[in-house]
């Protein structure tokens, strides 16, 4: 069975003072496609923020993903940025009855400082795992919102 993940949409939480901080993705986390050979242990697999897949277990990789890069835009300029992951965070299809994934670490750097116009790019790598609970998986894309706190 083949296991498609795309993170199509990151969701940030901000917290900021008298400015309206947003984030755009410009090229989405993607854990390629993969399959899960069996369930009966945890198995992961794992982008880097330099494009490096690895995996453990019963997951094969068929095609590799890749990092995302993110734009943090209208901060204040020359400013440090505390990022922090909100973790765990778990996979989501669209339709039907399956195993999820739990991202379980999210590959990024800690700060990053504003240039002078208060923007930043970061690039995101992460870690999926499986269930490893003997269930199944569906051949589907899984969704997953990656949730960050922001603070300076």
């Amino acid at each position: 069975m083949r296991t498609s993940l795309l993170i199509t949409f990151c969701f940030l939480f901000c917290f900021f003072r008298d400015v309206y901080a947003e984030i755009l993705v410009e090229e989405p986390l993607s854990f390629g496609t993969f399959a899960i050979i069996g369930n009966s242990v945890k198995s992961s697999i794992s982008i880097s923020v330099n494009d490096r897949a690895s995996r453990t277990n019963s997951i094969q990789i068929i095609s590799s993903g890749q990092a995302g890069q993110f734009r943090l835009i209208n901060y204040p300029p020359y400013t440090r940025l505390l990022i922090t992951p909100l973790l765990p965070q778990i996979t989501s299809v669209f339709a039907g009855t399956t195993e999820q994934f739990t991202l379980t670490e999210i590959d990024i750097q800690n700060s990053v400082i504003t240039d002078s116009s208060g923007e930043a790019s970061i690039r995101v790598g992460g870690t999926l795992e499986s269930s490893g609970n003997g269930g199944s998986y569906l051949e589907t894309i899984y969704n997953l919102n990656i949730m960050l706190s922001v603070n300076y």
